[in-house]
């Protein structure tokens, strides 16, 4: 306890100090008004790679471990905290990947400052969140499709989701979540909802020894406001690292990958309804009555990016890639997982 009384959090912590603050903030001991304190003074401050880097590697340090997964396998997953209410288009986008032969190991949870998180999503398609660990390696290797429901695989964070719920705003672990996939996924494709964050993000994946390609990226809308994924309103940032190297950062323009900027809201959703239809509107092609093609736009564009990962690819030619992606959207998908009896429609 005397260190989150004596050391001042909105200060960079040393790594030592970073490990130690995230083993008291998941002690069960720990008083929850202390906990909610210090993740607000955390949260005025953009935070440094070391210390993602040390937060994530206590916290792996505890996680329910998952079995290796393929050598091409990649999440595709945003921090959140951009407050867009957007579409779920991570979580689309990596539904969407198996179709074209890359394994996805989704990391992922229910909303806790959004609208519809990736978790409460796969729930309201049909998914067993609580399917055991021997069927998603099952999965992964069948229908190249996995999704690791956070919670099962982090208890012991279990206690912080009505802390965050209660402050009300992106915290620490917004930034944490992306970084602890527990199958540990040798290609990411990570958006942040703040610029600022695009390079400690990126050079806290650097430092994980099992990656070997990633995209980190943040959109702008029409406004100007962060996304935590690629837009197709408004610039987007990239920071890509292979290898553990940083290259300089590229810029992504709409208009220059074909896609004609939507009208403002085509891709808000304003509650889980809502993201659920848009989803299967999504899943049944460019013919059925809830498919938006802002939509399909902008998880191709997410999409292409995964692929590129997966091919080893820069970012020349990613036009090209996008318009495969939207044909295979317009075409319509099936999940890549099947549906329990209850379930099916």
């Amino acid at each position: 306890m005397t260190l989150l009384t004596t050391h001042n959090p909105i200060r960079p912590l040393p790594e030592a100090t970073a490990s130690e603050l995230m083993r008291i903030f998941i002690d069960q001991d720990t008083d929850a008004l202390l906990v909610g304190a210090c993740l607000a003074l955390l949260a005025q401050r953009v935070p440094e790679a070391h210390e993602l880097a040390a937060f994530t590697e206590a916290l792996a340090d505890v996680a329910v471990p998952f079995p290796p997964v393929p050598a091409d396998a990649i999440d595709v997953v945003g921090t959140g905290g951009d407050g867009a209410s957007t579409a779920n288009l991570s979580t689309l986008a990596a539904l969407l990947l198996p179709r074209f032969g890359v394994p996805v190991v989704k990391h992922g949870n229910r909303a806790a400052t959004g609208v519809c998180g990736s978790a409460d999503l796969m729930e309201a398609l049909g998914y067993d969140l609580s399917r055991p660990i021997t069927n998603l390696v099952s999965d992964l290797a069948s229908r190249k499709f996995a999704f690791l429901f956070a919670p099962a695989y982090h208890p012991l964070l279990g206690r912080l989701r009505e802390i965050r719920k209660r402050l009300g705003i992106p915290t620490i672990f917004n930034l944490l979540g992306p970084l602890l996939n527990p199958g540990n996924p040798p290609l990411q494709l990570l958006g942040v909802a703040r610029e600022e964050l695009l390079a400690p993000m990126v050079g806290a994946l650097s430092r994980r020894g099992t990656l070997r390609r990633a995209f980190v990226v943040h959109g702008k809308d029409a406004e100007g406001k962060g996304l935590d994924e690629a837009s197709i309103e408004g610039p987007t940032s990239i920071l890509a690292v292979a290898e553990g190297q940083v290259a300089a950062r590229q810029v992504l323009v709409p208009r220059e990958l074909g896609i004609t900027p939507p009208n403002r809201d085509a891709l808000r959703v304003a509650d889980r309804a809502e993201a659920l239809a848009v989803a299967r509107g999504l899943f049944a092609g460019s013919g059925h009555a809830d498919f938006r093609p802002a939509v399909a736009d902008a998880v191709a564009l997410q999409a292409a990016l995964g692929l590129h990962l997966h091919r080893g690819a820069s970012l020349q030619g990613l036009a090209a890639t996008l318009k495969e992606a939207r044909s295979e959207v317009d075409r319509g998908f099936p999940l890549p997982f099947t549906l329990p009896p209850e379930a099916r429609p």
